[in-house]
């Protein structure tokens, strides 16, 4: 007993140790994260972030009846976040006045000319009229109004730019946006007034979770202040990746606490059924905790950081390891009904057992262990982390175990143990067999859902329109090239233009120093020097003989004209420095696209990362950067490596089967119930329509692990020859497996939907996983003393 109590001490040191270890566990929720390290995608985006440091802007969404107060909230907010530590630039307005009121640059230069020779011809025929010696029967030539300038300007890559960002291609110089009488910068408002909305460009990342939730609940707590002296009707509101992010993660980690809770209630009530003596969840419960904290401390040592995907692995780990547990727990409760004591009931159970329950742990330990060859890094790290884990939590169960019942011992009472009845059923299980055979077909059409915003839980997406933003509420790619040559090929190139209209289906907006100060900038200046000339002159005339039409069109083609010089680097606002402007100064290397295209759609990321290859590829002196578009790369990389994963798994389930049992009948009968449970598990998937994707994608290992294992021990359960350890090994699969199913069905009590989906996936597998187990392999599988 006291070395029992000794070893149950030590156990329980070496798991506060890893609990303690374990505090460092981060979870990296990004999707470069799933990816290899040296994908250029992600190599790319950490090159454009060294040289620009551009971040995701906090945006903040105001809205009240009266465009006055909207416009005037936003102000005092911007004045309030301009004193944060944390803010690099702040913005209530476009900031591209000085740009728009300069629109005449941005008309091509044949136009200009033709432009000036209609002002001359104007001028010569007022000069002609004003002479008797003049005889003309041409009418005076038309000059361009505001509506040609602005058709002219739109036709420019810069116009579409303005135009995009703004609203408007160009203004007259003093004039602001709906009013031209009006002076003053265009508010970042939509064309009612009614929506402003301020950006905050800051020191830190959204993709920081802790950083976001601050940032969040200090613009929250800035505007409770402002909104209790505002009348009924005015809102404000966070948005972006900084509202996004900090409420997926506490609706989550609301789930969660509760999903937690039911499951451990549901788990509880699953193991107070099968063996009806409470003393059997300490038994249970000692030894598997105590595992799992020993194995993710010993994760944790190796690598602190854990993709959403591989962060699967715990749940695998828990599946297993209370899986190992239940069937020792079964077995020793059969000894104790025999007659032996605690001592000889544990001894008793490890010795029947160890052989299946090693088989089975290295079964599945082999088959995830074969996930990391994968280039895909979900996988790749959930394979060894889940494979080391396994190991680990079953030699620990093995090791702890006897202790346990001896210092626990549990009931002694004698319960009557009825024996198992195989009975076979071989032209049955051969039926079902080509079933799974027919049911491939569908089990290949299993869908996959590309669209992650229906995953979204309700009250995440944000209640104020936010059109308002435009092109900037739009997913963007960022762009360094090493030189402004490179830049201005790739530009010009009809890849980035036309290419990106067909690959994309929506018109990209290319926004860069070459298209924002035109190369051509002197002839232009000449050509406006010399239509302003003229247009006075014409002016000069027209007076004289009080030609009103005349006078009219030069009124409104004058302002056009009067402008202080081309565009220049100091004209435009600090937010589109950010990305014109690299670290260094560089003016001209570096720009920004905007794609009117939703981040959470994997289908039109997976476009837009295709299209960006394609860029790379014909610019290789340009690099290209979207983390959107890495959504889109790691779709069709887990599409992709699926079969090939699935023939990993498979094919270490074989050779590790095969090698442990020398037995080709035990391996091919572990293979065909874990390929029949996929198989099944796919089709009925694909006949109810329920689509795979990132979250429900977990449930895939745990069902497989768990079909794994089932299928050696019941398959193993035949080198026995007594009932009563049939009957054990049977009672303990149904256990262990509804144990993990009581665990997934509290998921599917969850607010998001996906943790939902995930529970309807995990409930379904299992389920199939459990009913080819216990009836498909044992009415394949003739009794031995039939044999």
């Amino acid at each position: 007993m006291a070395r029992s109590v000794l070893t149950l001490v030590v156990a329980l040191g070496f798991a506060s140790l890893g609990v303690w270890i374990a505090r460092g566990l981060a979870l990296d929720t990004g999707v470069e994260a799933l990816l290899p390290d040296d994908s250029v995608s992600v190599l790319s985006i950490q090159e454009t972030r060294d040289q620009l440091g551009l971040e995701e802007p906090l945006t903040v969404l105001i809205a009240s009846d009266d465009p006055g107060r909207s416009e005037a909230l936003a102000a005092q907010l911007a004045e309030i976040f301009a004193q944060w530590p944390e803010t690099v630039w702040v913005m209530t307005s476009y900031g591209l006045d000085a740009l728009s009121e300069r629109a005449l640059y941005y008309v091509d230069a044949d136009t200009l000319y033709e432009w000036n020779e209609l002002a001359e011809e104007a001028l010569d025929w007022e000069v002609c009229k004003a002479s008797p010696l003049c005889v003309t029967i041409a009418d005076p030539p038309e000059l361009p109004d505001s509506d040609a300038v602005r058709e002219a300007v739109d036709r420019s890559p810069a116009g579409t730019v303005l135009r995009q960002l703004t609203g408007e291609s160009a203004k007259q110089a003093g004039s602001s946006s709906g009013d031209e009488g009006q002076e003053g910068p265009q508010a970042l408002c939509n064309d009612e007034g009614t929506v402003c909305a301020v950006q905050v460009m800051l020191s830190g990342s959204p993709g920081d979770l802790s950083y976001a939730r601050m940032i969040k609940e200090r613009a929250e707590a800035v505007m409770a202040q402002l909104a209790e002296s505002q009348p009924e009707g005015t809102a404000f509101e966070v948005t972006g990746r900084y509202r996004v992010a900090p409420l997926e993660h506490g609706i989550i980690l609301n789930d969660l606490r509760l999903v937690s809770i039911l499951a451990a209630l549901g788990s509880l009530l699953v193991v107070l059924v099968f063996f009806r003596d409470l003393t059997a969840v300490v038994q249970l419960m000692i030894p598997l905790l105590s595992g799992l904290a020993v194995a993710v401390g010993l994760v944790v040592l190796i690598e602190p950081e854990l993709n959403i995907i591989s962060a699967a692995a715990l749940a695998i780990l828990a599946g297993m390891a209370i899986d190992f547990g239940i069937h020792l727990l079964t077995h020793y409760q059969s000894a104790r009904a025999e007659g032996l004591s605690p001592a000889g009931a544990g001894k008793a159970s490890v010795q029947e057992l160890w052989v299946s329950l090693v088989v089975a742990g290295l079964t599945t330990a082999c088959g995830f262990a074969a996930l990391s060859m994968t280039d895909f890094q979900g996988f790749s790290q959930m394979g060894w982390i889940a494979s080391l884990g396994i190991i680990v939590t079953l030699v620990w169960t093995l090791a702890i175990f006897p202790s346990m019942v001896r210092v626990v011992p549990g009931s002694s009472k004698a319960r009557p143990r009825p024996a198992a009845k195989d009975r076979s059923a071989r032209r049955a299980a051969s039926i079902a067999l080509v079933a799974g055979l027919l049911a491939i077909p569908f089990a290949a059409q299993v869908g996959f859902e590309s669209n992650l915003s229906k995953l979204q839980p309700e009250g995440i997406g944000q209640t104020i329109d936010g059109s308002l933003m435009r092109a900037r509420g739009n997913i963007s790619a960022l762009y360094i090239g090493t030189s402004s040559e490179a830049v201005s090929a790739a530009i010009e190139d009809e890849l980035m233009t036309k290419g990106g209209m067909e690959a994309l289906g929506v018109e990209p907006v290319v926004v860069s120093a070459q298209v924002i100060f035109p190369d051509d900038s002197d002839e232009k200046t000449e050509i406006l020097t010399n239509l302003k000339a003229t247009l006075e002159r014409a002016r000069e005339k027209a007076t004289e003989r009080e030609d009103t039409k005349l006078l009219e069109e030069l009124d409104e083609l004058q302002p056009w004209v009067d402008v202080d010089g081309p565009p220049q680097p100091d004209h435009i606002p600090e937010w589109l420095a950010a990305t014109l402007v690299l670290k260094d100064g560089s003016v001209g290397k570096s720009g920004i696209i905007y794609v009117p295209l939703r981040g959470s759609n994997a289908e039109a990321m997976e476009h837009l990362s295709s299209w960006l290859d394609q860029l790379r590829e014909a610019h290789p002196d340009v690099t290209f950067a979207s983390p959107a578009a890495l959504l889109g790369e790691v779709t069709p990389a887990l599409i992709a490596d699926s079969p090939w994963i699935l023939a990993l798994v498979f094919l270490g389930l074989i050779l590790a089967t095969a090698i442990a049992s020398r037995s080709f009948s035990v391996t091919r009968d572990v293979f065909l119930a874990t390929a029949l449970s996929t198989i099944f598990f796919a089709a009925t998937l694909s006949l109810f329509g329920i689509d795979l994707h990132l979250y429900n994608l977990l449930a895939v290992p745990v069902v497989v692990g768990l079909a794994v294992d089932g299928a050696v021990h019941v398959r193993w359960a035949y080198d026995y020859d007594g009932a009563r350890q049939k009957y054990a090994t049977y009672k303990a699969v149904a256990a262990s497996t509804l144990t993990s199913m009581a665990a997934f069905s509290a998921l599917m009590t969850a607010d998001s939907p996906g943790l939902r989906s995930l529970g309807h996936v995990g409930v379904i597998g299992l389920g199939i996983s459990l009913a080819v187990n216990l009836l498909w392999l044992r009415a394949w599988c003739a009794p031995e003393s039939s044999a």
